[in-house]
């Protein structure tokens, strides 16, 4: 089993927050292609219409969607996942 970080992100949080996870991650020196952003059907959504989050820091690449670089799959709890490689 992979190992998830203990970063959930509860309905309270501001998409902003994971703006601030992910550039925390890559100061710490941890590979991008490590990182994994999962996010629920609502958060997701919700990602694509902040007014905060620029057209640049998504896009569509081979099918899969990118938050900063970030891979972001679809689950059931919203979390920012490292893998080891």
């Amino acid at each position: 089993m992979r190992p998830k970080s203990a970063s959930p992100v509860s309905s309270g949080q501001s998409i902003m927050s994971l703006r601030t996870e992910i550039e925390e991650a890559l100061a710490e020196g941890v590979d991008m292609s490590s990182l994994i952003l999962h996010l629920t059907p609502r958060d997701d959504s919700a990602l694509k219409r902040h007014p905060g989050v620029a057209v640049a820091d998504i896009d569509f690449r081979n099918g899969e969607m990118h938050f900063l670089g970030v891979k972001v799959l679809k689950g059931e709890a919203s979390l920012l996942e490292r893998v080891s490689a």
